[in-house]
């Protein structure tokens, strides 16, 4: 009895992962579907996908009513599928346009939907919109895998995440310097949508890649990153400046030049890079270097050892204790639960951002009774326990 209510659960959350990518899938075809001729066609298709999904007389039947339907929450259109799961609350379009919720969250329930690789969208489709975060690491850093030491590993991981945005020529400089290698991820001119009026672009002050621009609002689409301003002057030198939302919100960043061609061209990590390396690298490095600051009190830490088999090593040797760490910034506890237990981790300690607060903790944590969940103060507080510990030996 316990094993079908297992695989009834198992059932559940894949067709919930379904409608998701599905769902996405039409948001964005429907977003360019003047420009893209096979955009309608997409729409019918992942009609017929949610259909399936929600099963005979439930859910949208029509390409129109599931353009609709993706206006409103997800658990309007498949109740029982998100019972219990936040994902119920994503809205994949916003007044016709991608929501930003489709970057900061829809990106994470992404499945494939067309096994075989006989997907004809993929030919327009955006990365981010078929391919899930695990393929998302394997392609971009595959082209150093094979063949690169460890360190170089690590400091390639590193530089994409410190590094996601610049001129061209000055980041190949750069990933010389700091990483000594020729090959890189592939960095692609900023699209239009990040850049002001042709003339510049702001990086996000907390993951440096471009924000979107509407208008004149500036944001960074991982809407916890709490970026959003307003263009509100041109400065004397001709560069725009910004207006912060309010005051919760980071400094605003200066205004980079826009080069549309040239050895310095404005480029930037593609948007599936951007989501699934970056995003998250910045809270394993921010752990990192902190950890790392207590180096002269006794603490060990290691960024990504073996190739990223975990994010972090800690350790105090005076005192034996260590501590392997996975770093995860998931918006939903339930589909963040789902995957680690498709997938177990190398690291039984699981720590999130502390902008996912105490909440999305003790739910991982009953979710997940048998790894340890902490927030990233958390860590930082075992740790410099552990440092005292050890001046008082």
């Amino acid at each position: 009895m316990e094993s079908r209510m297992t695989l009834s659960s198992d059932v559940l959350q894949y067709h919930r992962r379904m409608l998701v990518s599905a769902a996405v899938r039409a948001g964005y075809a429907h977003t360019c579907r003047y420009e893209e001729p096979a955009a309608r066609r997409e729409i019918a298709r992942m009609t017929g996908v949610v259909m399936s999904v929600c099963g005979p007389g439930r859910g949208p039947n029509t390409p129109t009513m599931l353009v609709e339907a993706l206006h409103h929450p997800l658990a309007q259109v498949a109740p029982e599928l998100f019972a219990g799961s936040g994902m119920g609350d994503l809205t994949v379009l916003d007044d016709g346009e991608l929501s930003d919720d489709v970057y900061a969250e829809g990106c994470e329930d992404i499945v494939e939907l067309l096994s075989g690789g006989v997907d004809p969208a993929r030919r327009w489709l955006p990365t981010w919109a078929w391919m899930h975060g695990e393929l998302v690491e394997t392609e971009a850093f595959q082209l150093i895998n094979e063949g690169a030491t460890e360190a170089e590993y690590t400091a390639h991981r590193y530089f994409v995440v410190k590094q996601p945005a610049g001129g061209e020529r000055q980041l190949a400089e750069l990933f010389s310097q700091a990483v000594g290698m020729r090959k890189s991820v592939r960095y692609l001119p900023i699209p239009a949508d990040q850049v002001f009026r042709g003339r510049c672009w702001w990086p996000c002050p907390v993951c440096q890649w471009p924000m979107h621009i509407d208008g004149t609002e500036v944001r960074c689409r991982f809407s916890l990153h709490n970026a959003v301003y307003f263009v509100r002057a041109d400065s004397a030198r001709g560069r725009p400046l910004l207006q912060r939302r309010d005051g919760g919100v980071p400094r605003q960043p200066a205004a980079q030049s826009f080069q549309r061609e040239g050895a310095q061209r404005s480029v930037c990590v593609e948007t599936a890079v951007w989501r699934h390396i970056v995003v998250s690298g910045v809270s394993e490095i921010y752990l990192f270097e902190r950890l790392e600051a207590l180096k002269e009190q006794g603490v060990e830490v290691e960024l990504w050892p073996g190739k990223d088999r975990y994010d972090l090593l800690v350790r105090v040797p005076a005192t034996g204790w260590e501590m392997r760490i996975d770093v995860k910034d998931y918006g939903c506890a339930v589909s963040l639960a789902d995957k680690l237990r498709r997938k177990p981790p190398a690291a039984r300690t699981i720590v999130i951002p502390d902008y996912r607060g105490q909440a999305q903790r003790d739910e991982l944590a009953e979710l997940l009774p048998n790894l340890e969940v902490l927030l990233v103060s958390e860590v930082l507080k075992a740790v410099k326990a552990q440092v005292r510990k050890a001046a008082r030996r």
